[in-house]
């Protein structure tokens, strides 16, 4: 899957001993470094000074070492860093009329929804965000499917019946609700102690999430509901962006688009891996009834889609099937 030369990049300047001038920039992540959008950018690095000889130094911070995602993309607006990667944190924050891109079951598959995030209507969300933000989406990759671990067996929604369950977004809250589970938020970086203390009994994340936050160490099984597929946005401040030379600027489009290549065949390739990983740890794989739980959640997304997302939204995602 090829990515789109979207964007660019601004620039700091600090002189060395030769004399040059190179680009020092700072991405941040909440991702840590088991993540594989980690393991990306760390690549990425890499191609990025030996194309640039030197020129273009990205020094990344994980970990949520500056904060949530949400913090992260305030800082991002602010030109503090210049780029982060994340899953689309910037839907509910800041492009509400769009928040039906990572809604419950909208994709048939992840080719699918790659085409929604790589073609128009992913342009067009990126230049929302350019407009109002001055933050580009530079890059897209798949993540994976959203799952549920859970500490008892989940194969129908009834089973979330009364399940208190660790939600990122009003949207999936309502989903979730009309599953039978009591949603509700908390901080990424909170969620682990949460799910060991018995605050939640259960939240949703893709197996590479799952398996780099360790959460299989406090859950019981991972039920493969697959209802949201997810994608890593790598986004760029457009302050940073416009300072970039021509050349500058075309290496940095041109390794970011090898980079999220990079990331979406470590995906494909370690996804399966994760899981035998995680059931070895101890944990039950359920293949829950799928059909089930997209009966239920299409017309929540449709309802929610009416009042809150961009008219026509759900009919251009349709469109890219």
């Amino acid at each position: 899957m090829k990515q789109p030369l979207w964007a660019g990049c601004a620039l700091l300047l600090a002189t060395t001993a030769a004399g040059a001038a190179p680009v020092r920039f700072t991405l941040g992540t909440e991702n840590n470094s088991s993540d594989f959008s980690v393991q990306a950018v760390q690549h990425w690095k890499s191609l990025l000074e030996e194309r640039s000889n030197g020129e273009l130094q990205m020094t990344i911070v994980d970990g949520g070492a500056l904060g949530s995602g949400t913090e992260v993309l305030q800082q991002l607006a602010g030109n503090e860093i210049q780029v982060s990667i994340s899953g689309p944190t910037l839907l509910q924050g800041m492009a509400q009329p769009y928040q039906c891109m990572e809604a419950e079951f909208v994709f048939d598959d992840a080719d699918h929804g790659y085409r929604v995030w790589t073609g128009e209507l992913g342009q067009e969300l990126s230049q929302f965000m350019e407009d109002n933000f001055r933050i580009a989406i530079t890059g897209v990759a798949h993540r994976g499917a959203r799952h549920v671990t859970a500490n008892t067996p989940i194969e129908t929604p009834a089973d979330l019946k009364g399940v208190k369950l660790r939600v990122t977004n009003s949207l999936r809250s309502d989903v979730f609700s009309a599953f039978g589970a009591l949603p509700g938020p908390l901080p990424y970086s909170e969620l682990y102690g949460a799910l060991r203390q018995g605050v939640f009994d259960a939240q949703e994340n893709p197996v590479s999430a799952i398996h780099a936050q360790k959460f299989y160490e406090v859950q019981k099984t991972l039920n493969l509901t697959g209802h949201v597929q997810s994608y890593y946005l790598l986004t760029t401040s457009t302050d940073f962006l416009d300072d970039l030379s021509e050349e500058q600027r075309t290496i940095y489009n041109e390794t970011a688009a090898e980079t999220m290549d990079w990331l979406n065949a470590l995906v494909a390739e370690q996804e399966q891996k994760l899981l035998d990983e995680i059931e070895a740890a101890g944990t039950q794989i359920v293949e829950p009834d799928i059909a089930a739980f997209k009966a239920i959640a299409e017309p929540v997304v449709r309802t929610f889609a009416e009042g809150n997302c961009r008219p026509g939204i759900l009919d251009d995602i349709a469109a890219a099937r």
